[in-house]
């Protein structure tokens, strides 16, 4: 069966499944993982055959695409900040909405144009430590996660990119000790209460790391409230506390934000949603 052949086999296959659009996209960027040819090649290549282990890779694939499984996790790449991350489902796929949580800070840090010691807690695919560090050289930046297996993927991406991290490994809800003192504590945590978890796209509830996601109904706040408070032992004079957050809880960052001795502001993303956060503590000057 030529390229072509297959390419209409497919779309016919989840058509029911994804819009038109995106699904050439991701046939599209099936394609080139598997054979290597981008959308020109594969033009250029319509009337040929894939050999069989291609052919066998791309049915593998078609499958979990019908089931939901996020093309990120098939290919094991993401891009984020401009470069290419290795991804499995150890970590969270890196969103455009913390880009701009990273482009706030490495604005921050840009007008203090010195070093700054950095500390990301719940780094995942260390999408942030990493992207920091490429952007700001001469800061000292450490991530931290309580999972040995996505500290194994930030650790790779790391290595491939170059990026000179320290990373730790610890569960932050049982932490009292941080290692040192950091001018930015930044966090994109869990922050979705589970009784979220039904109205979810199948996409992210089966296939994402629950333990990212997810917090109790009861206090979602939580990893805030406890990032907050050692924020206090260790956050050096004038630092920054910055976060992402769900969309509907800022008024409610800000009160606990205060409650806690801080100043607080938040920064919407590029759908004009709250997502951002920023906090100093009220001793210090802004």
């Amino acid at each position: 069966m030529s390229l072509q052949a297959l390419k209409q086999t497919i779309k016919q296959e989840l058509a029911n499944e994804y819009e038109s659009i995106e699904l050439s996209s991701l046939i599209a960027i099936l394609l080139e993982h598997i054979t290597g040819w981008n959308q020109i090649q594969q033009v250029l290549h319509k009337d040929e055959a894939l050999d069989a282990n291609q052919q066998t890779a791309l049915l593998e694939a078609v499958a979990d695409l019908k089931k939901g499984k996020p093309i990120q996790y098939i290919t094991n790449k993401a891009w984020f900040m401009g470069n290419e991350l290795m991804v499995n489902e150890n970590v969270l796929i890196p969103r455009p909405e913390t880009e701009e949580l990273v482009d706030w800070i490495i604005e921050y840090a840009t007008k203090k144009n010195k070093p700054l010691q950095i500390l990301d807690i719940g780094t995942g695919s260390g999408c942030i430590p990493i992207s920091l560090i490429l952007a700001l050289p001469s800061c000292m930046i450490a991530g931290l996660d309580i999972s040995e297996t996505a500290l194994h993927v930030a650790k790779q991406n790391a290595t491939a990119l170059n990026a000179d991290i320290s990373w730790l490994q610890e569960d932050i809800l049982a932490t009292a000790y941080l290692p040192n003192n950091y001018d930015i504590i930044v966090s994109n945590p869990p922050y979705i209460p589970y009784k979220e978890n039904a109205n979810m796209q199948v996409q992210v509830k089966n296939f994402e790391p629950n333990i990212a996601l997810f917090v109790t109904n009861e206090d979602p706040l939580i990893f805030y409230r406890v990032i907050a408070r050692l924020g206090k032992q260790y956050l050096s004079p004038n630092g920054q506390l910055f976060f992402e957050l769900h969309y509907d809880q800022g008024k409610a960052l800000l009160a606990l934000f205060d409650e806690m001795g801080y100043h607080a502001e938040l920064r919407q993303d590029m759908f004009g949603k709250d997502r951002m956060l920023r906090a100093s503590l009220k001793e210090n000057k802004k």
